[in-house]
C-alpha cells in the first residue's frame, strides 16, 4: 500500500510538468515548422526577393519601352527611330543594302 501511494504521489507530482512539456513542446513546433513559422517565414522572404527582382526586371522592360514610345512622338520624331520601326515592320530595305539579323532586345 505504501509502495503504491508512493508511485501515485510521485506520479501525481509529474502530471503537470509533463503537460507543460507536451504543450511547450507542440507550440515550439508549430512556431518553427508550423505553416506561419520561421521556416515558412524565412522561405516568403525568399520567395519575396526573387518577386522584387522579378519587378525590378520588368520595370526597366517598361522604361525601356517608354523610352522607345517618347522618341516615336509625333512632335518630336526621331528620323532614325522612323526609319528602324519602318524596316522592322515592313522587312524592306534601300537599294543596294544587305540586312544582318540581330535578336530583339
Amino acid at each position: 500500500m505504501r509502495v503504491r501511494r508512493r508511485v501515485a504521489d510521485r506520479f501525481g507530482l509529474l502530471i503537470l510538468p509533463l503537460i507543460s512539456g507536451a504543450v511547450i513542446a507542440y507550440f515550439g513546433y508549430s512556431g518553427v515548422a508550423g505553416p506561419r513559422g520561421l521556416i515558412a517565414w524565412h522561405n516568403a522572404e525568399m520567395d519575396l526577393a526573387v518577386k522584387r527582382a522579378d519587378l525590378d526586371h520588368v520595370r526597366h522592360q517598361r522604361e525601356a519601352l517608354q523610352h522607345r514610345i517618347a522618341l516615336m512622338n509625333a512632335n518630336a520624331l526621331d528620323p532614325d527611330m522612323l526609319d528602324e520601326v519602318a524596316r522592322g515592320v515592313l522587312s524592306e530595305g534601300k537599294a543596294g543594302e544587305v540586312a544582318v539579323p540581330r535578336d530583339k532586345h
